[in-house]
């Protein structure tokens, strides 16, 4: 299942061409994807630190 970016969310919900289903399914998938790359941050920071402190 490939996600709309945000506008075209916000831009398909004004207009009544999603469901409040798909909606919601949309930005679950951009919440996966956030939540990803703030994991991945979180782990390229912490290896920075102990670089750091060595």
């Amino acid at each position: 299942m490939s996600a709309y970016d945000l506008q075209q969310i916000i831009k398909l919900w004004e207009r009544d061409k999603l469901t409040a289903e798909q909606a919601i399914g949309q930005i679950i998938l951009h919440l996966q994807t956030l939540s990803k790359r703030v994991s991945s941050l979180e782990k390229r920071a912490e290896q920075s630190r102990r670089l750091q402190d060595k």
